[in-house]
């Protein structure tokens, strides 16, 4: 047991030694870095306007085939660069797939991210006369149905999977995306909406529609700043009481306060909490630590790719917890199922694969241990990892 406890403390040393390897962020011929993606113009005849959209494709997208799901973001320009940053580690760490990132500018948010017109002595108006633009989402929505997403989907390798993610008047927009078109989005991710619109009426329409909805197969997150105002606070509380009441079959929501966050600064905190709560299936199933089987343990990982996408992946750590539980139960060949699918989703985590020669070594299986040194040669070269000189010894003293 001394031996298994050294053993997996340095694996977990290496994870966080060589788990943080910095990809190489594209420059310009001045030396800028690029990095936050390409900016396109469409020409929207729903809107009638020229609409710019900032693409940020996800590390390695060039490298390979792969296909990813998409992250629309509302208010794009003001959103794109902690989105991108938190994105990219969340998705290194395996608590979410790597995916494409749509930034939608906004032009004028008070006209197309309000699902109706705001009268007068409207909350948020401007005199009596409310805010005359306003009660654009309709078209707006229709926009990015007909428009904006099939031209994301005719020019990117993309994924069926689809999440929208809004804050404030966007957070608005996505509670009237989510009832009016729910088939269009797999997950939202709803930060401090402005639900006081034009008396709550987002509420009161959730009345009907959660009601009237007894299967909804989506995955939302309702997150807003502590020291957000009291009366918004109220206002998404008295949202998600109608969906405590009336919660559909397979229905995944979560709720909650963060921090003491005040309404703007907020966003980086729940853009962080809603990206792994809508993909928290993620995590290690912990039926697998209580009654583990090759078959369901496979069974699970083909599942998330057929949901996410060829290149997602659990969080390393899980797979190396996993393995120790099966080691301590001498279920030896599951370790090594659980490690082979750990060193095919990551590739540049040099322990793994060490562990799993290991592994392969203590079940007479000599010829695959020393394929998987090899494999590790060519990982330590291609990484600058500095094992090369290690792993041939240990190929040298199994072909003896």
């Amino acid at each position: 047991m001394k031996k298994v406890f050294i053993l997996f403390t340095y694996i977990l040393f290496q994870l966080s030694t060589y788990g943080q390897l910095a990809n190489k962020i594209e420059l310009t011929e001045d030396n800028r870095l690029i990095g936050l993606g390409q900016k396109h113009i469409l020409k929207s005849e729903i809107l009638k306007e020229d609409r710019p959209i900032i693409i940020s494709l996800p590390v390695g997208y060039e490298d390979n085939n792969a296909n990813y799901p998409v992250l629309y973001l509302l208010d794009g320009l003001g959103n794109i660069k902690h989105t991108i940053g938190t994105v990219e580690m969340l998705s290194e760490t395996g608590l979410i797939p790597p995916m494409i990132i749509v930034g939608i500018e906004s032009l004028d948010r008070a006209r197309d991210l309000t699902p109706s017109n705001a009268g007068q002595n409207t909350y948020g108006g401007t005199g009596n006369s409310g805010i005359p633009q306003s009660g654009g989402a309709p078209a707006f929505l229709q926009f990015i149905e007909t428009e904006l997403i099939p031209y994301v989907e005719s020019n990117y390798r993309t994924y069926s999977f689809r999440i929208l993610e809004g804050h404030s008047f966007g957070g608005l927009f996505s509670v009237f995306t989510l009832m009016e078109s729910p088939e269009t989005f797999d997950a939202f991710i709803i930060e401090a909406p402005a639900l006081w619109w034009n008396g709550e009426e987002m509420t009161e329409k959730a009345k009907v529609f959660f009601s009237e909805n007894e299967i909804l197969n989506k995955s939302v997150y309702f997150g807003i700043g502590g020291g957000d105002g009291w009366g918004m606070r109220q206002e998404l509380l008295r949202y998600v009481e109608v969906i405590k009441q009336h919660t559909p079959e397979n229905f995944n929501w979560l709720h909650e306060e963060v921090g003491d966050e005040d309404h703007d600064s907020s966003r980086l905190l729940l853009n962080y909490y809603g990206l792994k709560f809508v993909c928290s299936d993620l995590r290690m199933p912990e039926e697998l630590s209580t009654k583990y089987s090759d078959e369901s343990f496979l069974s699970g990982e083909e599942q998330l790719k057929e949901k996410y996408g060829k290149n997602v992946r659990r969080p390393a750590k899980e797979y190396v917890d996993l393995v120790m539980l099966q080691v301590e139960k001498e279920n030896l060949p599951g370790a090594i199922t659980i490690l082979k699918r750990a060193t095919e989703a990551y590739p540049n985590y040099i322990g793994l694969f060490t562990y799993l020669a290991q592994l392969y070594e203590q079940t007479n299986q000599i010829s695959e241990a020393i394929a998987t040194y090899t494999e590790g040669i060519e990982v330590s070269k291609k990484y600058k990892l500095g094992h090369e000189e290690d792993f041939n010894m240990e190929i040298k003293r199994l072909k003896k």
